[in-house]
């Protein structure tokens, strides 16, 4: 519960005492008018503000509240130690009047966000469980994992490190600060915001994401993570049931790292365009459940060495779905142990330098399935030396030419009996093949 406003009546200020670090314009004109009632003799003083609004309109819906400060009054949160600063919110109306139109008063290590608005009306829950049903409505509208924790916001242009991330115009200048103020296992959402006024936001920091389902949501290929530094993978899941979603991911244009790397279970990379990767594309190892969704992954391996996916030891039941994977030295590569019941379907992989899709020894139960095109990879557009290995035929790129062989031997294969139309087809066929190499 919010504690009691202080009165400075000799420098006009009101002030929230520590360690609130909120402001409810209903609450401000409360105690306002709760203090004028007190004052005695009341005449003696002059009237702190004005205030209008809060009509009810019917349906829980209410006219805004706008607060307006008289004479010289301000509103001031009490000073903090430091050295870190505190984000402070004013919230639920409009404070308006002050000294010069600002009613809001310095103070140290503070810094005040005022989520004003010009709406003629403002929604009040009828319930204290309104707002958290809400959220989880608005959640359960995605097709995705559900961001159902608090909010952050990262701005690599326009942010500062000081502030507290809880709305755009106090965004967050790091991604290692943003994850700072997330919970581990609390389905926070980081708002990755592109604000360079060249339309491109380019960030050259090095993300490792270690809070367990943390979701990071950019604005699509606007925003782009291109490192300098080349000690370390662009991206590193290390925690699990973590989305990354509408970015663009490079490396350094020299070393061999990867764009992502993978090591939590249940991850899901969906709407990412990752490209120019001197490494892999994304690595998979230790993990199960990863998704790569409708992503673009391209011109991976510039150091000679990359594929566009790569699932390496004891990747179990990863899914490669509606992706375009291009130009990398294998498309999609599994090898190494304990890979087993990998999917990939409905991708477009081709172009590669070598195979489209590489099974490597060992590797049990990979399904290629469902409406992949495969062409146009230099060494193949598959190679399948895994156990138990499922693939389509429209999926598994068979030529014409293999079609037509399969056919000829389902007519004649299984016939044995001499005389029969089977068995003349059967010996035609080998004299025919034996005249062509004399």
């Amino acid at each position: 519960m919010a504690q009691p406003l202080t009165f400075d009546f000799y420098n006009s200020i009101i002030e929230v005492p520590a360690p609130d670090t909120t402001l409810d314009m209903q609450y401000l004109i409360n105690q306002i008018r709760n203090t004028e009632d007190e004052l005695i003799p009341g005449i003696g003083y002059n009237k702190i503000a004005d205030a209008s609004g809060k009509d009810p309109l019917g349906g829980g819906i209410f006219t805004a509240i706008t607060v307006r400060l008289l004479d010289q009054w301000r509103v001031r949160f009490e000073a903090r130690p430091g050295p870190g600063t505190v984000q402070c919110t004013i919230s639920g109306g409009n404070l308006v009047g002050g000294p010069g139109g600002n009613p809001i008063a310095p103070s140290a290590y503070t810094q005040v966000v005022a989520l004003s608005s010009a709406a003629g009306t403002i929604a009040t829950p009828a319930t204290s469980s309104e707002n958290i049903n809400i959220k989880y409505l608005l959640a359960s509208m995605g097709d995705t994992q559900k961001g159902i924790g608090n909010i952050y916001y990262w701005d690599p242009y326009s942010g500062s490190d000081s502030n507290g991330g809880l709305a755009p115009a106090s965004a967050v200048a790091t991604f290692s600060k943003a994850q700072t103020l997330t919970t581990t296992g609390n389905h926070d959402v980081i708002f990755a915001l592109s604000s360079n006024p060249s339309g491109i936001t380019t960030v050259t920091e090095i993300l490792n994401i270690t809070k367990n389902t943390l979701k990071l949501r950019g604005p699509g290929h606007v925003f782009q993570l291109v490192p300098t530094a080349t000690t370390n993978d662009t991206v590193t899941i290390a925690a699990n049931d973590v989305e990354i979603k509408g970015v663009y991911i490079s490396t350094a244009a020299t070393g061999t790292k990867n764009a992502v790397s993978v090591t939590g279970n249940r991850g899901l990379i969906k709407d990412c365009w990752i490209s120019t990767v001197r490494g892999h594309g994304v690595d998979i190892s230790t993990s199960s459940r990863t998704k790569i969704d409708t992503s673009v992954i391209e011109h991976c391996g510039g150091s000679g060495t990359g594929n566009g996916v790569n699932l390496g030891n004891s990747a179990t039941q990863a899914s490669t779905s509606k992706c375009i994977i291009f130009d990398n030295v294998n498309g999609i590569t599994l090898s190494g142990t304990s890979l087993s019941d990998d999917v990939i379907e409905n991708c477009l992989i081709y172009k590669n330098s070598s195979y489209g899709i590489n099974i490597g020894t060992g590797v049990l139960r990979t399904t290629v399935r469902g409406g992949n095109t495969l062409t146009k990879n230099t060494a193949g557009d598959t190679l399948n030396l895994g156990t138990d290995t499922y693939i389509e035929t429209i999926a598994g790129g068979a030529s014409p030419t293999q079609i037509a062989a399969a056919v000829w031997d389902e007519v004649i294969g299984s016939h044995v009996t001499v005389g029969t139309a089977g068995k003349v087809l059967a010996q035609t066929k080998t004299k025919a093949t034996l005249a062509s190499l004399k």
